[in-house]
């Protein structure tokens, strides 16, 4: 019967467990209507006991239909939520300010009950006391047009990745109220930011990444700068057995036969065995089918610095989940690191163990003393 009254157009929008909800809260208004037309009927009783009945039922009746009011705010929030195309989209603050309303609405019969006076005259005197509500509530009226903006200009959803480095904090959006947002960390934990913050704080919200289909990569190698030096054959001999290394040779040739070209030509145009590997990485991540070949792909050399030279790689992959990106990147790198050795090119990392070693083998072979052990 609830629901062929209240949710007529929308049956199965509202299951069972709300009828019963809405149920429970409509019989609440039964024992106060009885009340208070009986004691029409019961003209004996003094005259200042059924005043005082009526009041307490008129202060009952506000606050019975406060509940329901706000019990159907509720079912029109879970209702809005099971919408398909809506589930990233989050009406609970609005749900929450019209909570307030509701309340504030029942408090001013609830006055004007125990008063016996007009809700007008109530409202009317609450201007004596505005400047009092506007510091009480403050909190919630920054609140209220921090999450009418949000919504409005659609810059947060449920569900978007955000990161707040200020406060240390990477996540989902689980829920959107009007006080305070949730954010589930990616270690599991929760956190809980004012929404407010999101207006005045920086932080970064992924979803557009996501949106579009499209993931960046950028990253950088460092080049030991002793390795790099001009082409000559002898380097482009070994080179040309790389596969794939023919069409940017092509390219910076401008057409030449690579056996014809004298080593003092690669000097004078200035190109280097790092020239022609970076060529030879783009070629290389546009023959990829992870790599999107309409958006940017870059490898380009940075500012050195006492740790070589950084060799950059910029590109997007096609796919944007957090496993096929890693594993895009990972499988990237992995190559550049083992092919850069083709090139006649070393990668720059810290001495480690081994490398101690080698130049004690090294020193050993040179002065004639014996090699310490490898450790």
């Amino acid at each position: 019967m609830v629901r062929k009254v209240f949710f007529s157009s929308h049956k199965q929008d509202v299951p069972l467990e709300k009828d019963r909800r809405i149920a429970e809260k409509l019989s609440n208004f039964i024992p106060v209507i009885i009340v208070y037309y009986v004691l029409q009927f019961m003209p004996a009783m003094p005259a200042s006991l059924v005043t005082a009945i009526n009041t307490i039922c008129g202060i009952l009746f506000f606050i019975f239909m406060s509940v329901f009011f706000n019990e159907m705010l509720d079912i029109v929030n879970s209702s809005y939520l099971r919408k398909t195309k809506r589930k990233n989209h989050s009406i609970k603050g609005y749900i929450q300010i019209g909570k307030i309303l509701v309340h504030i609405l029942a408090a001013i019969m609830i006055l004007a009950v125990m008063s016996n006076k007009s809700p007008i005259i109530i409202i009317s005197s609450l201007g004596a006391v505005a400047a009092v509500l506007m510091i009480v509530f403050q909190h919630t009226l920054l609140s209220l047009v921090a999450n009418v903006q949000l919504s409005s200009n659609d810059v947060l959803q449920l569900g978007d990745w955000i990161e707040m480095p200020d406060k240390n904090l990477s996540g989902e959006v689980t829920d959107i109220a009007l006080h305070t947002i949730t954010i589930r960390n990616w270690d599991n934990t929760i956190s809980r930011i004012p929404t407010k913050n999101f207006l005045t704080e920086t932080y970064t919200n992924w979803q557009a990444m996501f949106s579009s289909g499209a993931r960046r990569i950028m990253r950088s190698i460092a080049i030991d700068q002793h390795s790099v030096r001009f082409l000559d054959q002898e380097m482009l001999s070994s080179m040309l057995t790389i596969r794939g290394v023919s069409e940017p040779l092509a390219t910076l040739l401008d057409g030449r036969d690579p056996g014809g070209v004298a080593d003092r030509w690669f000097v004078d145009n200035g190109l280097t065995n790092l020239t022609l590997f970076r060529h030879y990485l783009m070629h290389y991540l546009a023959e990829r089918p992870d790599i999107i070949k309409e958006m940017y792909i870059v490898a380009r050399t940075l500012k050195p610095s006492p740790s070589g030279i950084p060799l950059e790689i910029y590109c997007f992959t096609s796919s944007t989940l957090w496993k096929d990106y890693e594993n895009t990147q990972s499988a990237i790198f992995e190559y550049i690191t083992a092919v850069a050795g083709q090139f006649s090119l070393r990668l720059y990392q810290y001495p480690a163990g081994h490398d101690f070693w080698r130049l004690s083998q090294e020193h050993a072979a040179r002065t004639g003393l014996p090699p310490s052990a490898e450790g």
